[in-house]
């Protein structure tokens, strides 16, 4: 059975009740936006209100969305809050009602600022401690949870602010859903629930739908990461650099400063991690796949020489309409492999096929 015969379901809750059959009707389209770190997850949902039959959700309701293929194979899954809803419409024409939700509430106890400390603790000790109040169950994976610092601060920042901050120094993703706050290491190849990603395979005559990508971009690519502190026992300047794979022949160092010699090294570290990602990379879109969500490997083939390849997806937004069912939109960044590099006779000038006239 090819994607276009298949028959993508969705399902859509307020507050805890089901209104999939009231929607069904009149759904012009719905998307779930699946974010990188430190963004939100969205949805929206547009609807044909030429009556007015659909009565408006209370702002802040809890709605839940899932979209899957009737077939099975895997769902996309979104809670989160709902937003003010919009109505538009004018003379002669029809009316349309939007609905949008986001998966942090951005009107939570988490943006609450907030001046807290913690001394000689872990990451994980140090996040829970910060959490308190805001509403969130801390969940962090693997040995990220165990980096110990003799002093962790939350200085006037909400938890949301501290949590974007700190993941950027560690080198993590960090992502707010419904009432869970989780960190997970930056391209460890897992998903917000520490569970592995799937490769998600876009091919030329099967899914892949359009395209738009550029594998090496003209922009400043790091050598090194490199990380200043000061040492107060030694009263002196200390340097931590980490090499980046892939940098070409640029010289370019990228330098900033941290509070001491461990955080030194988390952060050039993360550095190093983040210019991988920023080498290049555009966007596709593919019929829908549920595997396709931020951090994803993904594959594409059959484009081109130089443009086939491996990429990692920073974003995936997966909309269903009346019109093309159920497509997939990815953001890709940080080629690896093949991509970038055409393999093909370096005698071989732009124009020039090796094809005999």
């Amino acid at each position: 059975m090819t994607e276009a015969t298949r028959r993508a379901v969705f399902t859509i809750s307020v507050d805890g009740g089901d209104v999939t059959g009231n929607f069904a009707p009149y759904l012009i389209s719905m998307s779930i936006k699946l974010a990188d770190g430190g963004k939100s997850d969205t949805f929206e949902c547009t609807l044909d209100d030429a009556g007015g039959q659909i009565a408006l959700p209370r702002e802040g309701a809890t709605l839940r969305a899932t979209l899957a293929w009737a077939d099975g194979g895997g769902r996309i899954e979104f809670e989160g809050k709902t937003d003010e809803p919009a109505s538009e419409g004018s003379r002669g024409g029809g009316m349309i009602l939007s609905l949008s939700a986001k998966a942090a509430d951005m009107k939570g106890r988490g943006k609450a600022k907030k001046e807290r400390h913690k001394d000689d603790a872990t990451f994980e000790e140090a996040a829970k401690h910060f959490a308190e109040g805001s509403g969130f169950e801390v969940k962090i994976d693997g040995d990220l949870a165990k980096v110990k610092r003799d002093y962790w601060a939350m200085a006037n920042e909400s938890f949301f602010s501290w949590g974007a901050r700190i993941a950027e120094e560690l080198g993590a993703t960090f992502k707010a859903m419904g009432g869970k706050a989780v960190f997970v290491p930056r391209n460890s190849g897992k998903s917000v629930s520490g569970q592995p990603l799937q490769t998600v395979r876009a091919e030329v005559g099967v899914n892949l739908i359009n395209w738009r990508l550029s594998p090496v971009q003209n922009r400043a690519r790091y050598r090194k990461a490199r990380v200043r502190h000061y040492d107060r026992k030694e009263a002196k300047w200390n340097v931590e650099d980490v090499e980046i794979d892939g940098a070409l022949d640029s010289d370019l160092v990228e330098t900033v400063k941290a509070a001491n010699k461990d955080n030194a090294k988390d952060r050039a570290t993360a550095n190093s991690e983040e210019s991988k990602r920023g080498k290049g990379g555009g966007s596709i879109t593919i019929d829908g796949d549920p595997a396709a969500q931020a951090q994803a490997p993904c594959v594409v083939a059959g484009v081109r020489a130089g443009i086939d390849g491996d990429y990692r997806i920073t974003s995936a937004t997966h909309t269903l309409s009346r019109g093309s069912g159920w497509t997939t939109q990815c953001e890709l960044e940080q080629p690896q492999g093949a991509a970038g590099a055409d393999g093909r006779k370096a005698g071989k000038q732009a124009g020039e096929t090796g094809h005999r006239p």
